[in-house]
């Protein structure tokens, strides 16, 4: 029997801080330069963070990646919800989980 080894893609953490702003739903980040994603639709602005970390880290710093949340949006959606109930919504922070992309 032959065993091949796999190697892992070496991963890392973008942290991104949420805020409401007039309405719109902002995602923004100190590690990727640039991101600023802001959408009046909670669900349409959470589904374009990944794709524009990939799109801001290939341009900025030439590296292809894959991006994926740390949650589901719908894990996101129940949590501020229940922020909302519970206590006024102060920015939050999510994770978003970025590994390197193989050709």
């Amino acid at each position: 029997m032959t065993l091949t080894k796999t190697r892992k893609a070496p991963a890392s953490t973008v942290t991104v801080d949420y805020r409401i702003v007039d309405g719109w739903h902002v995602f923004t980040s100190d590690q990727v330069k640039g991101l600023y994603v802001a959408h009046e639709d909670c669900r349409t602005a959470y589904d374009a963070v990944a794709p524009t970390i990939e799109a801001l880290l290939s341009e900025n710093e030439k590296v292809e990646v894959k991006v994926q949340p740390g949650t589901t949006v719908d894990r996101f959606l129940a949590y501020l919800k229940t922020r909302v109930l519970n206590l006024p919504l102060r920015p939050g922070r999510r994770d978003f989980v970025v590994t390197a992309a193989h050709k």
